[in-house]
Parts: C-alpha cells; structure tokens; sequence
C-alpha cells in the first residue's frame, strides 16, 4: 500500500512518525507540506508555496475578509455549525489563489507522482486547495481519503464540505471534537517513546518547573502567579518554553522537575504532545482534564489541577519527591502504552481494516 500525509506544516513531528511506521510495516509513505516547518522538524517534499498563513500580512488579510471565527472552545462551533462557511471575499481571495498556484501544484503532483498512491490523509481537512480538487480527482479513481483533525482546523475554521464529501475516514487526536461530529474516530498522537531514555528522578536545586507559553490560551498568567507565591517559601523557578526551535524545548525540558500543561481547557481539553513529551521524560504532568473527558480517558498518570488550586496542587509535589518518582515512572509506561508510534499504527490499521482497505 501506499500512503500520502498532505499537511500545511510539519508541525509536532507526527508526518515523519506516520512515514516511519508505514514503512516499518513494509508499505511506501510520502508527505507533502506547503511551507517549511517553523520548529524545526524534517521535511519530506516541501512546496514551498506563496500566499500562505505563514505569512503575516496573509494572515492580516484573512482576519479583515473572513467572518468572525471562534478563538476558544468556550466559543467553539457546535455540531450544527460544522462546516466552513466563508463570505464572498474570502471565498474570492481563496479562489484566486487556488488559481494561481495549481500549475505549481500540478507539477509537484507530476514530478513526484503523488496521484499513485492509494491512501490519502489531509492533515487538518485541508487539500492543496480550496475546492479539494486534488482529493475529488483521487476518489474518482477509487482512491481513499483521510481527515485528521487536530483542534482548530474544526474548532475555529470548521470542515471544508467539498473535503468532506470524498471523506472516508475522519480522525482526532482532540477529545472534545469527539462531541462536534459522531463520525469521528479518536487517534491518540504517535511518540518515539524510545527515543527518550529513563531517567533516575531527583528534584533539582531549586525545582524546575516547565511550562509552555506559546498558546495563550492554555492559563500562563496562572503558572506563573503559583510560581511567584510558591518562590516565596520554597526554591522553585519556571522555565517557560515559548517560540523555540523544538530541539532546543526538548533540551530544555529535560531538565525539568514537573511540567504544567494546560489550566483552562480553552484550547482544547486535556494535554497535548507538549506533555506526552514530558511524561516520557520522566516527570510528573499537571493539567486540567475535564470529566467528560477523563470518562472517555479511564485510568491516567495526569496530576489534575485549574486556575484556582494549581499553587495548591503544586506545593504538594514539591513537598513529596517520592510520589513525584513514582508519577514519573507510571507516565512513561503510560506514553508506551498508549501513544508509542507502534501502538497508533496497530489502531490506524485496524481502522483501515474495519473500512476493507487491507486485504
């Protein structure tokens, strides 16, 4: 079998795991962005392409032309909002563009014969155009076409109808977009758990507390109010992460004693690969996990906590280093588990299998 992952941007690392694990298991995989990958990860066949959001005065444009979209989930679509439903000038704009850069698009198509493959999965619903024409053609040829939705692209923007219509597979890795669209199937994201050695665990001196900064909507204000009145009493400090290349946050992180994911739940319920990363460190994660997700969760290594009791929850960790030593070694075993890049490929197969696309 052959599969193509067609993204925007390599963004978590996930396209070279997903090429890595098809190829493992003897199949052919390519993957296509449109812009290079602003952390640093690998890229496979890039375009390279103008006009796009990596762009500010592109993304100045489309908060002027495109309607108002949700910035949060507590202002999120509903299920009976679902789908992307611009105004004239962006749907002009995104015409125009389309235009413009198919020929480039179409010779990339050619050159690297991207129309032979068999399985094609749209990193966040999204096609090398608007019109989705690329993944209509390949549906004509009985070709099958993957969604995966990662949080936003649903959450904000909303699915692309002519996307959705030659879509036989819709994934997640977000646990509240599960509630938007029944069709959607969940996926945890894939981890080179390997690739990150055990660790003794021992607080450093002062305890290390990581944090990432870069979505403002994940409760920074909060983290580092608990540090400030927490610093008063205890040798602690913060190490925030925010617009680093990701080598360089994974460095960082590493030396970290507890990580704090997210506060809020405005961005998405849960965690993300910021603390799968951390937990297969080694080291204890505090986020906020809401109860109709850690319904669907079951049992977890997370240390929960919100806005209000984050200084309460961690001045306990850093008054107890043994529960500390023991939440770290049950995350790492929950990462291997749950999210090892081999345990999401067995899920994804048996999802085409259920679907008849392996023999």
């Amino acid at each position: 079998m052959k599969f193509l992952y067609v993204a925007p941007e390599h963004v978590s690392g996930t396209l070279a795991l997903f090429k890595s694990e098809h190829e493992r298991r003897g199949d052919e995989c390519r993957f296509v962005t449109f812009w290079h990958s602003r952390y640093g990860f690998p890229e496979d066949v890039c375009l390279h392409l103008p006009w796009m959001p990596d762009r500010a005065w592109v993304r100045s444009v489309s908060r002027i032309t495109q309607p108002h979209e949700p910035s949060s989930t507590n202002e999120s679509r509903s299920s009976a909002n679902l789908f992307w439903k611009p105004n004239w000038p962006a749907r002009a704009l995104f015409g125009l563009r389309d235009s413009m850069l198919w020929p480039r698009i179409g010779a990339a198509i050619r050159e690297f014969e991207l129309a032979s493959f068999d399985v094609i999965h749209l990193d966040g619903g999204l096609d090398f155009t608007r019109d989705a024409r690329f993944a209509r053609s390949m549906a004509r040829q009985g070709r099958h076409v993957v969604c995966f939705y990662h949080g936003s692209d649903l959450r904000t923007r909303g699915m692309i109808s002519a996307v959705d219509e030659v879509t036989s597979l819709r994934l997640t890795s977000e646990w509240d977009l599960l509630e938007l669209d029944q069709r959607l199937r969940y996926l945890y994201l894939p981890f080179p758990t390997d690739a990150f050695a055990p660790r003794e665990y021992r607080f450093h001196d002062p305890i290390r507390i990581g944090h990432a900064a870069r979505n403002p909507f994940k409760g920074t204000p909060f983290v580092e109010r608990a540090i400030r009145h927490l610093s008063a009493t205890h040798r602690v400090e913060l190490l925030l992460f925010r617009d680093l290349p990701h080598a360089v946050a994974l460095q960082r992180k590493r030396e970290c004693d507890i990580f704090v994911d997210q506060l809020t739940n405005e961005a998405g319920w849960g965690y993300g690969m910021s603390s799968v990363e951390a937990l297969a460190m080694g080291m204890p994660v505090v986020t906020n996990i809401p109860p109709r997700m850690e319904e669907r969760l079951g049992a977890h290594p997370f240390v929960l906590a919100g806005p209000n009791d984050v200084e309460a929850v961690l001045r306990a960790l850093i008054g107890d280093e043994a529960r500390c030593r023991s939440l770290a070694d049950a995350g790492r075993q929950w990462v291997q588990e749950r999210h090892d890049v081999r345990a999401v490929g067995d899920c994804l197969y048996d999802y085409y299998r259920e679907l008849g696309w392996l023999s």
